[in-house]
């Protein structure tokens, strides 16, 4: 069986002409497939996509959103050492003491992506963890601290603060 559609079907299915693979109608509570092709034949009246231009216009949404996901997910960042759930000690707490880690942040929008860096010397080890010598002190014993990783806690998840949720962000600023 062969049908031929003669409509603006073809802005629809988003392709041209061509075969759209099976038609699957409800048989009583089951789906069926029917094997028959047809093809779409839009009228004249259709005006050409320009990709270009659609490809133009949705980067340039999301540069003009760009700086607000950077401050977004500064403020997760925050959160996330302010979060009484990191392990220290037999326990948990935060990992805010002074405000300095949390102030030396610098969440950068980028046209593809997010820069995060902080600058206070012991970021690092506060992430990932480490042995110091306590207050510089050769003599003392090496002390370890566990890894505390916050960052790739809040971009990546896995860790026991939430994951930032980018679909949220996109859903509620491109939506």
């Amino acid at each position: 069986m062969e049908v031929t559609v003669t409509d603006n079907l073809a802005a629809a299915f988003k392709s041209g002409e061509g075969a759209l693979g099976e038609l699957k109608l409800p048989v009583i509570g089951i789906k069926m497939g029917l094997p028959f092709d047809f093809d779409v034949k839009p009228q004249k009246n259709i005006d050409a996509v320009d990709e270009e231009a659609i490809l133009a216009e949705a980067k340039s949404q999301i540069n003009a959103i760009m700086p607000k996901l950077a401050a977004e997910v500064e403020v997760a960042l925050t959160n996330a050492l302010k979060s009484n759930v990191w392990s220290w000690r037999g326990g948990s707490r935060d990992i805010y003491d002074t405000g300095k880690l949390a102030s030396s942040v610098t969440v950068t929008a980028e046209s593809d992506g997010i820069d995060v860096s902080y600058s206070a010397p012991y970021a690092n080890i506060v992430h990932n963890g480490g042995y110091i010598q306590p207050y510089g002190n050769a003599s003392a014993r090496p002390v370890y601290l566990p890894p505390r990783p916050w960052v790739s806690s809040v971009l990546y998840g896995g860790g026991p603060v939430p994951q930032f949720d980018f679909d949220d962000f996109i859903s509620r600023n491109l939506g």
